[in-house]
């Protein structure tokens, strides 16, 4: 049968509302999936910085090189074993290599298991890669333990609560480290530079936290904060972000790997990685989560099951080749490809664990991350029932195992300041206003807050350096006036010290700019005073 011009006409009339009712509804789809299938609260309020205020109270830097002692042997209850193997939900992430690996695939029973060799222990992986899929069989009891991030956590930890269920995160996985980020085209050299700019990423994930996070810390004004984030394009997914990257339809998308480095290659010369968790180091975490009924009457089981992860890690130092190869079988990913995941993140050992939920002191950067997003996604709407971290996590699985990690250390790359040069690039650009006495460096009472806001910045952003710039108005003598500023921003230096501890020295950066780089005429006294100010920059150290 011919189809009429008249009918072609109607047809593709048709086929455009479909489309077009598609995609009105799809952002409908994806705050279901997001608020578990429940109606949220109809909240979109834009972040701001003390939303994100917990951050400023975690630890600062890991400690370099710190051993793990001082964590008290947790004791289990005798006899809590399963007879069935342990499903445990996972996704196609080469985070999830040391279970893999210790597991010899997916499949219990593999020959080369050491979690049946060396525990009796049957795991049988299994690939979920939807968020609600993952969770509905959580919630179903057809998995015992899920994948997750920690920020994520904290939004599905509320729904588990609405609906009297618990669980419990068990163990960090990795750190993400360079495995997210952001592309950008290269005009845009800092997070404020994507004011004005079309952003993609996909909404209510770990890219958008790691976004809403990243314009917290900017020096960016509460007012184009909120103007960014209204221009947000969401995206179904990741590699949809980064597949508008690559089409030219946005300036900047928010991703991750292989997708990300993806993007860049695709735009060739005209792209780059504006920033990537390579700095802001202890944003984004994964965990592994457990159901509260398993964690009750099977605590060996899951002992076991840790126990096997971290001598998983161990085995793929010893063989990365063939650890990349029982990986790359299982998720269906060649060995470049496992390879490039794995050098995005960072695999959390024993000691990285201890630290992480706290049984080494000092709070836990778990609690840091857990409560922070918890607000963050209750102010976009996202959840109702309040959850504490302290709740939703059992860290007797990682004290029980001190006796077989003695003097593990948390290992790190130390990161220096260097002179200035035309290749520096600072992400973040800042100006504050610390308040000193008159004609001194001693800081005012005032001010401190703001320099725990640095600190803060410093603790997330832990392979870069702060450059503090000190700058002063005209009056009196120009060298008195070095001087003066010099000081000031050796002060800065000085307070953050004292009151981070763990952040060393040598990621610092003072100048002294004097009144040789004014932002106002000295000739009236509100020109006078923005010129006495503190400029800063987080660097990339590269």
């Amino acid at each position: 049968m011919k189809i009429t011009p008249l009918g072609k006409a109607i047809m593709v009339l048709l086929g455009l509302t479909i489309i077009y009712f598609g995609v009105r509804n799809f952002g409908a789809d994806i705050r279901k999936w997001a608020t578990g299938g429940r109606e949220a609260v109809p909240a979109q309020t834009a972040t701001n910085p003390d939303d994100f205020g917990a951050l400023r109270n975690a630890p600062a830097d890991p400690g370099r090189n710190a051993g793990s002692a001082g964590v008290t042997a947790g004791v289990l209850a005798a006899g809590g074993k399963i007879t069935r193997p342990l499903v445990v939900a996972i996704n196609t992430w080469a985070g999830h290599a040391p279970g893999i690996v210790a597991n010899g695939g997916l499949d219990p029973g593999a020959p080369a298991s050491l979690y049946k060799k060396q525990f009796g222990l049957d795991v049988k992986f299994v690939l979920l890669e939807d968020p609600a899929a993952k969770l509905a069989a959580f919630r179903n009891g057809d998995v015992d333990i899920m994948w997750n991030t920690v920020d994520n956590w904290a939004r599905e930890a509320s729904i588990l609560a609405e609906q009297n269920q618990n669980a419990r995160s068990i163990l960090m996985q990795d750190w993400s480290r360079g495995g997210d980020g952001i592309v950008s085209v290269n005009t845009i050299t800092s997070i404020e530079g994507l004011k004005g700019k079309k952003i993609a990423c996909t909404q209510f994930t770990p890219s958008h936290f790691l976004l809403l996070y990243l314009l917290s810390q900017s020096g960016l004004s509460p007012e184009d904060r909120a103007t960014v984030e209204k221009n947000i394009i969401f995206t179904q997914d990741a590699p949809a972000a980064a597949a508008m990257f690559k089409a030219k339809q946005v300036d900047a998308a928010v991703t991750w790997e292989p997708d990300l480095s993806g993007a860049v290659t695709a735009r060739e010369s005209e792209a780059h990685v504006l920033i990537s968790t390579t700095a802001a180091t202890n944003i984004i975490a994964d965990t592994l989560v457990a159901r509260q009924d398993v964690i009750d009457s099977a605590p060996e089981t899951v002992r076991d099951f840790v126990h096997g992860w971290f001598e998983g890690i161990e085995m793929m130092r010893k063989d990365p080749a063939s650890s990349y190869a029982v990986v790359g079988k299982a998720l269906k990913l060649d060995n470049e490809t496992v390879s490039g995941m794995l050098s995005g993140l960072k695999l959390t050992a024993f000691a990285d664990n201890a630290q992480f939920y706290g049984l080494t002191g000092g709070r836990a950067h778990y609690e840091t991350l857990f409560d922070t997003a918890f607000v963050i996604w209750r102010k976009k709407g996202l959840v109702t029932k309040a959850v504490n971290a302290k709740d939703w996590a059992d860290t007797r699985f990682i004290s029980a195992l001190a006796p077989a990690y003695p003097g593990e250390k948390v290992l790190e790359a130390k990161v220096a300041a260097k002179a200035p040069s035309s290749q520096d690039r600072a992400i973040i650009n800042k100006q504050i206003d610390i308040h000193f006495t008159p004609g001194s460096d001693q800081i005012m009472p005032g001010s401190y807050f703001v320099l725990d806001a640095l600190g803060d910045t410093m603790t997330s952003f832990g392979a870069t350096y702060l450059r503090v710039e000190g700058n002063t108005d005209s009056t009196g003598s120009a060298s008195a006036n070095m001087t003066l500023s010099e000081r000031r921003a050796a002060a800065v230096k000085k307070y953050i010290l004292s009151n981070f501890p763990n952040i060393e020295a040598s990621r610092f950066q003072t100048i002294g700019r004097g009144s040789s780089q004014p932002v106002a005429s000295n000739e009236s006294e509100a020109g006078r005073q923005l010129n006495r100010r503190t400029e800063i920059k987080v660097v990339l150290a590269q």
